[in-house]
């Protein structure tokens, strides 16, 4: 049934009972793009001390979008990720002018899937879990909770942005599905239990009818398990 297919992408986005107590924006955005070509899937968390981190974020999505499509309409595909990357960084300065970038700061996580190839980019707090068709080939881009006093969260108003992305290159094949989250959820995930989590929320998703998924994902993070949880929490899940 079509319903029940695995090429599906859904997501949500629920605002903090910190913010709704405050009286105080969703921090957080994100954006799924299918084409013919290319899927892409972004999430951006703004930083709450900034005060104009909402536009930031949303600012976050439409500059990786406007780049990758760039990028694919490009006939030379041989662009550096790392000047791809500074694109991103440069167009969503552009899109934040005139307020200050500082004024704007977010984090820019993001899954750009082709017929052959994925590429993972992260930079700052989040997670981004690739799927295995084989469980040991799954992967996570996620906090070092290990050493979590020392951890910096790196935004793109950062000077060293384009240098603090983390990034990879995977066999499209390899993978069945993705998952993405800010870390309003992945920073009340337990060291280890990442995939775990990101497995059981993608069979749960797929497994529910096409007009169900999104409910389903605004209502579980809405009855968040975690006591005294505070964030923004955003979550994209998507079936390659």
């Amino acid at each position: 049934m079509i319903f029940f297919r695995k090429n599906f992408v859904c997501g949500a986005s629920v605002i903090g009972p910190a913010h709704i107590g405050k009286g105080i924006a969703n921090q957080d955005s994100f954006l799924c793009v299918k084409k013919r070509k290319f899927s892409l899937f972004i999430v951006s968390d703004g930083m709450g001390s900034k005060p104009f981190s909402d536009d930031g974020s949303k600012m976050a999505c439409l500059a990786v979008r406007k780049e990758m499509e760039l990028f694919v309409k490009n006939k030379d595909k041989s662009l550096p990720i790392t000047v791809l990357l500074e694109n991103i960084i440069e167009t969503w300065k552009r899109l934040v002018y005139p307020r200050a970038a500082a004024d704007c700061s977010a984090t820019c996580l993001f899954v750009f899937v082709t017929k052959h190839k994925i590429l993972v980019a992260r930079l700052g707090d989040g997670m981004v879990c690739l799927l295995g068709h084989d469980k040991e080939q799954s992967i996570v881009f996620a906090d070092d909770k290990k050493d979590s006093f020392s951890n910096t969260t790196y935004s793109l108003s950062d000077k060293s942005a384009e240098r603090e992305f983390k990034y990879g290159f995977f066999d499209r094949a390899l993978f069945k599905g993705v998952v993405l989250c800010t870390d309003g959820i992945s920073a009340d995930m337990k060291l280890g239990k990442e995939l775990p989590f990101a497995e059981d929320v993608f069979y749960e998703v797929r497994k529910k009818f096409f007009w169900k998924r999104n409910s389903f994902i605004r209502n579980m993070m809405k009855n968040w398990p975690v006591p005294h949880h505070t964030d923004d929490k955003t979550l994209v899940i998507a079936g390659l």
